[in-house]
């Protein structure tokens, strides 16, 4: 029971979906991050140069300092750097905004597999698919009346094969369908709630 409320915590529930596309964003980063990095470069050399020719003038020589230059290209820097973290940052939480509902419903298709319906609730806020996971919710819902439905249909038809005075071997065959159906319907209290991983 405490499985899906950690899965809750962990970013990655979908490695080659999320990974794919934060390297993605990465690359873009790093692209933009070089190129900003070359124009850094080329101030840095210009103030070399600048610096150089202030050397003749002792008014332009105060004013201006080679480590002051360095220092502004190594702020520059770091500031790239986390730059590119912080995009990598971003691009794990939005894909996990997005591969958290597909966990989610996967998840729920697995316990349907299994015969069982699934424990569901609503999705985080800034979750992706809002659409896509209530027409799920919905099939699920009408799957469960439809079962419901079938249990009545199903009592009505043994009551009425009673009466008649059909043998209850006979009937055993509806009995469990019927006791399946219900625990199927049941299933849905009683199972551990899926969230979002």
């Amino acid at each position: 029971m405490a499985q899906p409320n950690k899965r809750r915590s962990i970013p990655v529930v979908d490695k080659a979906f999320q990974y794919k596309y934060t390297a993605i964003i990465i690359s873009i980063a790093v692209v933009i991050s070089t190129v900003l990095g070359y124009l850094l470069l080329q101030g840095y050399w210009e103030m070399n140069r600048i610096m150089n020719l202030a050397m003749e003038s002792p008014e332009l020589s105060d004013k201006l300092s080679g480590e002051d230059a360095l220092r502004v290209f190594y702020i520059s820097l770091v500031f790239l750097v986390f730059e590119v973290l912080a995009l990598g940052v971003m691009g794990l939480i939005i894909t996990h905004r997005v591969c958290g509902p597909v966990f989610v419903i996967q998840r729920h298709l697995t316990t349907m597999l299994d015969g069982k319906y699934p424990r569901s609730r609503p999705l985080r806020r800034g979750d992706e698919f809002r659409e896509t996971f209530k027409v799920f919710i919905a099939v699920v819902e009408s799957l469960k009346k439809r079962d419901a439905d079938e249990v009545e249909t199903l009592n009505q038809a043994i009551a009425a094969a009673r009466q008649k005075g059909v043998p209850e071997s006979d009937l055993a065959p509806l009995e469990r369908l019927v006791a399946e159906r219900r625990l199927r319907a049941r299933s849905d209290e009683d199972g551990p709630s899926a969230g979002a991983g």
